[in-house]
């Protein structure tokens, strides 16, 4: 299945994708000097930042309003997060709904501005059926947090919602591994015609 042609960029690469285990660490525990600062530090320090945010965001929601108000809050939020995001993407290239090949490029895109470790989903395949994404990582899951994967499951199916409300060609999204689900990886496929695979269980 075939990838977007800047997929085999040699140049392209990602701040903060190629910091070792050791600078993450220090990063992590605040064991530098300004001085030793750099762009890769910085973009890696970012991207924690908004996965920190999101897990601490869950932990707070449930303490306060309970799992079922918080599993609400957190499909809203993803309901309005992938749809709006989607439908700007479409619009800007002068679209009204979608294809596979617009999907991946979406898809490309914004994985590759949400941080190093959510670069683990570049790049995305696509045919005429669907759009295949497939990805080590997710910046809305946390092994830190794995008691939270039920919202980055419901802030995922509130993504879907808004990418088909976005997208009149968009049939449904497959998703036959997820972190949040105790799968090693995640893989969702965007479907826009039926081509005889199985739908996941």
């Amino acid at each position: 299945m075939p990838r977007e042609p800047y997929a085999d960029d040699p140049l392209l690469f990602y701040p903060g994708a190629r910091l070792g285990a050791e600078e993450r660490r220090r990063m992590d525990e605040y064991d530098l000097e300004i001085g030793d600062i750099t762009v890769d530090h910085l973009v890696y320090s970012l991207s924690r930042q908004v996965e920190h945010n999101f897990q601490v965001f869950y932990a707070v929601a449930e303490e306060l309003i309970g799992v079922d108000r918080a599993l609400e809050l957190a499909q809203e939020i993803g309901r309005r997060y992938g749809g709006r995001g989607y439908a700007q993407f479409l619009r800007a290239r002068g679209h009204d709904s979608g294809s596979p090949r617009l999907m991946a490029q979406y898809q490309d895109l914004v994985h590759a501005i949400r941080g190093p470790k959510h670069t683990s989903a570049l790049y995305a395949e696509h045919d005429d059926a669907r759009c295949i994404v497939r990805r080590q990582e997710c910046i809305y899951y946390s092994d830190a947090f794995p008691e939270n994967g039920k919202y980055t499951n419901a802030f995922e199916a509130g993504c879907f919602e808004g990418y088909k409300a976005a997208d009149a060609n968009l049939l449904r999204i497959e998703v036959h591994r997820c972190r949040c689900r105790g799968d090693s990886s995640c893989e969702q496929h965007w479907v826009y015609r039926e081509d005889g695979r199985p739908q996941p269980d």
